[in-house]
């Protein structure tokens, strides 16, 4: 795995060791001691593309990248209106657009591996199909992973077939999509069903009942983590843990996984927005409100091996025009960029601004 933009094997050996010596521990009550992490807008060329074609997307809300070659990176984004993910490349502080790749139909596809989720309790009872509602995205060679909220419709209290789906999309050294490059399954779903106290809030109601729903993941190669933004335990969020090999087996079987129970991990009262691996594997947490108004964005270093964190920084505001109106920008998605001893280089992603209004963040490690 490799993550600096100038790509050595030594380099990776000095940041993983930088990232060791950063010290961890429970988050809870040490915010005053979190700087606030600088941000700086990327250039953009090309439209994400919104729900409508004419339109352009305002609800960016997860991203993964490649590691970098010859100074560029391929990305993958997600949005939670579409039923596509878009192509994304990076060169220094310049982000491009690209293709889109269709990751689910109009209807449910027989192709798609296990079986749906029953006995939800979405008290609006089933809807349509719907979109994605993609949430987060991350990349283990060969392949990228996007994955659905797995809950209810947070607005409407629906249950939507299509928000219960983790997409597999291949691509090859140069990061194009190989022939036939997506793979769906519903088997996220037997997951959360057995994870442990999470289990209780899957298929409920996002707003009146705590509800569980995913907006980050992150691949550890084939062990794959969920964030879950909702619902806590005593004010800890919830990693959830799953292995590609079951998830993705051919044929219709339920998952055969044993339950593992989940990852609690003190953000101070936050839940998980997105996710993103170090090369220590260690997991980059942003983290922010589960429910109701917005808080302060903040980032966090957390070891899912034995759930202890370290807070980094807090994300300054970022607003900008919607229409004729000002809207405050939700950071939603975060991909490293590069890492030394003295700090994390990220791009970070805003749900609610056009296009996502790209940054680069610069999170001190010391």
């Amino acid at each position: 795995m490799c993550f600096p933009i100038s790509c050595s094997r030594a380099l990776i050996s000095a940041a993983a060791a930088a990232l060791c010596a950063v010290p961890v521990m429970v988050a809870a009550g040490n915010a005053e001691a979190a700087s606030e992490i600088a941000l700086t807008p990327m250039k953009l060329s090309g439209e994400f593309l919104g729900k409508k074609k004419k339109d352009v997307a305002t609800d960016l809300s997860g991203f993964a990248c490649m590691a970098a070659k010859g100074g560029s990176r391929t990305c993958i984004a997600v949005n939670d209106e579409n039923k596509n993910a878009q192509f994304v490349t990076i060169e220094a502080d310049q982000m491009t657009v690209g293709q889109p790749v269709t990751l689910i139909g109009d209807a449910p596809d027989k192709q798609t591996l296990g079986k749906p989720p029953k006995k939800l309790d979405c008290s609006a009872g089933p809807g349509k199909y719907g979109d994605l509602d993609g949430e987060g995205v991350t990349f283990s060679a060969p392949y990228f992973y996007v994955v659905g909220s797995h809950g209810c419709s947070r607005n409407t209290n629906e249950f939507r077939l299509g928000s219960f789906i983790l997409s597999q999309i291949r691509v090859d050294d140069s990061g194009q999509p190989v022939k036939d490059a997506v793979q769906n399954t519903y088997r996220v779903s037997d997951i959360l069903k057995h994870a442990g106290k999470a289990a209780k809030s899957f298929g409920k109601d996002l707003k009146t009942a705590h509800g569980l729903n995913i907006e980050g993941i992150a691949a550890d190669g084939d062990r794959l983590w969920f964030g879950l933004r909702a619902p806590l335990q005593k004010d800890s969020a919830f990693l959830v843990a799953a292995g590609v090999e079951d998830l993705f087996a051919a044929g219709h079987d339920r998952s055969k996984a044993k339950p593992i129970a989940p990852v609690r991990i003190a953000l101070g009262g936050l839940g998980i927005r997105d996710l993103a691996v170090l090369p220590d594997k260690r997991l980059l947490v942003l983290a922010g409100a589960t429910e109701g108004p917005e808080l302060a964005f903040r980032v966090f270093i957390a070891d899912p091996d034995d759930g202890s964190t370290r807070e980094l920084g807090t994300l300054p505001t970022v607003t900008g025009t919607v229409g004729d109106e000002q809207v405050t920008g939700k950071a939603e998605g975060i991909t490293v960029l590069d890492i030394d001893a003295d700090r994390i280089r990220a791009a970070v992603l805003f749900d609610a601004l056009p296009n996502g209004a790209p940054h680069v963040a610069v999170i001190p490690l010391k």
